[in-house]
């Protein structure tokens, strides 16, 4: 066939993008309109309105009304496949997949993959998790949840994202009073009124300088999994922020392959069909435990893919929804590709300045640091992970890429004005973990 009538043959598929805040717009748009013909279905809010722009230069531009009627305008553009890459938008696009009759988590599955009560039952009628855990509506429900969960605890709702209001609670007093403080919000989680857990907290192994828990990223066509990576991280800062994240993780071969196998029957008890999973995992002296199964890309993860092995999972992704079967080319990992974090603080602050930014640029395996905040910034506080930047590159290895840590967290520095504080306070990006 010519050169000529591939192009007359050749048919740009048409791929539903169902998009919302959790991830950058350019990060997601780039890589699918080079090759598809995107039509991103958005919520009709506030930050999708700011962003409609930047995903217009991209494709065709929806927003949500009913389920119903956006499925029905989505069915002019005849779509070939449906993909979100955020947390909260899996339901909405399990619903819409399904009135067009595509490809993605069924509904049921979009269900149990965002909702941490349903998700932990399942996992532990499979027998694949053990946690204790407890659904709390209500005061009243309290006294029965410390009883069967014990203590210590975590306290976190039912349907949530990047650690928000999440807590580790020590005793049933401190339990009480944290519950009494997250029932009285608007909306604890994503979704109004979704409840609360508690669940037994799992203490970590010594990992230092590492974090005590990993990631493992897979891909899932019709039931069959393919291993991604297994994604190494930084201590958490308190209560539960991540705070940096690596590729290949810091343990043996044995020990990745023992992470991958309980990824995979955690994945395959839940029976994930289609897609990318990110399945985070405890790591404690009896071995490695879950702490849950996400059915979408998970943070930064697109990132060190890209920059580890040549990767793009994000068109990874849109590929699977599209029915394509075939495993993306990758290279060897070499040296430690990172995303190191600075999070923000818990208390409510003004930001004053920002300092030794120029100093973590010139360190020896940095490409980039680049700070999201800038003076006169207000911060509102809380426990979720809220990374004020983000510094990128590759250390020669894991020893290397540790010290390259320590040093970055001992030149930049932030200074703020926290509420009820009249001086302004310097803090180390390091400090930041206890802040």
């Amino acid at each position: 066939m010519s050169a000529d009538a591939e192009t007359r043959t050749y048919k740009r598929p048409t791929l539903v993008v169902v998009h919302a805040d959790g991830a950058p717009p350019s990060e997601v748009a780039v890589p699918l309109a080079t090759w598809a013909d995107c039509v991103f279905v958005v919520p009709a809010d506030d930050y999708t309105r700011k962003i409609t722009p930047v995903l217009a230069a991209f494709g065709e531009v929806l927003e949500v009304d009913t389920v119903e009627n956006t499925a029905e305008r989505l069915r002019a553009y005849a779509p070939d496949g449906i993909v979100t890459y955020c947390e909260q938008m899996q339901r909405l696009t399990a619903h819409l997949a399904e009135l067009l009759k595509l490809p993605y988590h069924s509904r049921d599955m979009a269900e149990l993959l965002t909702d941490k009560w349903r998700q932990r039952a399942a996992l532990r009628a499979a027998g694949v998790d053990s946690v204790r855990t407890a659904l709390i509506h209500s005061e009243q429900e309290w006294a029965a949840a410390a009883a069967h969960v014990g203590f210590p605890a975590v306290l976190k709702p039912v349907h949530g994202v990047a650690s928000g209001n999440t807590f580790y609670v020590p005793d049933e007093a401190a339990g009480l009073s944290r519950l009494r403080e997250v029932l009285a919000l608007d909306r604890p989680g994503l979704i109004a009124d979704g409840g609360l857990v508690l669940e037994e907290f799992l203490r970590g192994r010594p990992c230092q300088p590492f974090g005590d828990y990993v990631s493992v990223e897979l891909a899932v066509f019709d039931g069959e999994l393919i291993d991604i990576g297994v994604t190494g991280k930084l201590p958490m800062a308190a209560p539960f922020r991540e705070t940096g994240r690596f590729w290949p993780s810091p343990f043996n071969k044995a020990e990745n392959e023992e992470f991958l196998a309980l990824a995979h029957s955690a994945v395959r008890a839940l029976g994930v069909q289609w897609g990318i999973t990110h399945t985070e995992l405890k790591l404690t002296p009896e071995g490695p435990r879950l702490i849950e199964v996400n059915g979408r890309l998970g943070g930064g993860i697109q990132d060190l893919a890209l920059s580890a092995m040549g990767l793009d999972l994000v068109e990874y992704a849109a590929r699977i929804a599209l029915g394509d079967p075939t495993p993306p080319r990758r290279v060897p990992v070499h040296g430690v590709h990172y995303q190191v974090l600075p999070p923000a603080p818990q208390q409510a602050c003004e930001v004053v300045a920002v300092e030794g930014v120029e100093a973590v640029r010139a360190l020896a395996g940095v490409k980039t640091c680049r700070m999201y905040v800038k003076p006169g910034q207000h911060l509102e506080g809380g426990v979720a992970t809220l990374e004020l930047g983000r510094i990128n590159g590759v250390a020669a290895d894991h020893a290397a890429f540790a010290e390259l840590v320590h040093q970055a967290w001992s030149l930049l520095r932030l200074r703020f004005r926290f509420e009820g504080e009249q001086t302004p306070r310097d803090v180390t990006a390091g400090a930041l973990t206890s802040v």
